[in-house]
C-alpha cells in the first residue's frame, strides 16, 4: 500500500505531465501562446513536487523516475512539438524543421537519463551536470513569448526564425554538455535574501517578459563561471610549470657549483 506522504508529491508530478500533454495538444491546434503557458505552469509543478517531497521527506526511486518521465513530456516533447509547429507555420518548406525539433527532444531525454544515472533520490539538491531541462524549455518558450507580446503591445518585431532555431539547438547542446550548472538559488545568490520575495514578485508580474531575461541570464552566469574555472585552472597549470622550470634550473646550478 502506498504511504500517504508519497501521494502529494506524485500527484503534483502527474499534474506536471498533464500540463505538458495539454501543451502538446495546444501546439498541434496552433495555439502557441497557450501551449507556452501550459509549459510554464508545468515548471511551477516541477518546482513544487520537489519542495513537497523535501517537506514530507517523501523521496523514493519511483518518485525520481516518475518525475523524469513527466519532465521528458513537459520539457522535452512538448517544447519539441511547439518548435515543430512554429517552424511549420513560418517556414513549411524548410529542411531543418524535423532535425531541429527532434534534436531538442533527443537531447532532453538524454539529459534526463544521465540525471537519473548519476543521482540518487535524496533531500539534498546539488549542482547539475549540463543545463537542467526546465531552463532549456524556458529558453525556447520565453523567446517566442517575449516576441509575441512585444509585437502585440509595442509593435516591435523581435522574432527571427534563425534566432529561434539557434536558441533551440543551443539549449539542446547545453543540456547534454558536461558544464556544471548551479542550482537557481546558488546562481542568483547575489540577490540579498531580504529582496528575494520582491524579486520573485516582479518576475511573476512581468513573466511574459522576465522569463526570457531570467532564463538567459541563468545560462550566462553559469557559462561565465565555467569559463572562469577553465582560466583559473590554466593559470594554475602555468604556475606549476613555471615552478618546475625554476626548480630544474636551481638544481642544475647547484650541480655546476659542485
Amino acid at each position: 500500500m502506498v504511504k500517504r506522504k508519497y501521494i502529494a508529491p506524485n500527484a503534483i508530478t502527474a499534474a506536471n505531465m498533464f500540463l505538458g500533454y495539454l501543451s502538446i495538444t495546444a501546439s498541434i491546434k496552433g495555439n502557441f501562446i497557450q501551449a507556452i503557458w501550459f509549459i510554464i505552469l508545468a515548471m511551477v509543478c516541477d518546482g513544487l513536487d520537489g519542495k513537497t517531497a523535501r517537506k514530507l521527506d517523501a523521496f523514493s526511486e519511483f518518485g525520481k523516475e516518475f518525475d523524469s518521465f513527466c519532465d521528458a513530456i513537459s520539457f522535452g516533447l512538448a517544447p519539441s512539438i511547439l518548435v515543430y509547429s512554429i517552424l511549420i507555420q513560418y517556414a513549411s518548406a524548410s529542411a531543418f524543421i524535423v532535425p531541429v525539433s527532434f534534436i531538442y527532444a533527443l537531447c532532453g531525454v538524454m539529459r534526463l537519463v544521465k540525471f537519473n544515472i548519476i543521482t540518487i533520490a535524496s533531500n539534498e539538491k546539488g549542482d547539475f551536470s549540463g543545463m537542467p531541462i526546465p531552463n532549456a524549455a524556458a529558453m525556447v518558450c520565453s523567446y517566442y513569448l517575449i516576441c509575441y507580446y512585444l509585437q502585440r503591445n509595442f509593435d516591435i518585431n523581435f522574432f527571427h526564425l534563425d534566432i529561434f532555431m539557434a536558441i533551440t539547438i543551443i539549449a539542446a547542446i547545453l543540456m547534454v554538455s558536461t558544464i556544471k550548472f548551479k542550482t537557481p538559488d546558488k546562481a542568483f545568490s547575489f540577490i540579498p535574501k531580504k529582496f528575494a520575495g520582491l524579486f520573485i514578485l516582479v518576475i511573476i508580474v512581468t513573466l511574459k517578459y522576465s522569463l526570457f531575461v531570467v532564463s538567459f541570464f541563468y545560462v550566462i552566469i553559469n557559462l561565465m563561471n565555467f569559463a572562469t574555472k577553465i582560466f583559473d585552472n590554466s593559470n594554475d597549470d602555468n604556475d606549476k610549470e613555471l615552478v618546475d622550470v625554476i626548480e630544474e634550473e636551481s638544481e642544475e646550478e647547484e650541480k655546476e657549483k659542485k
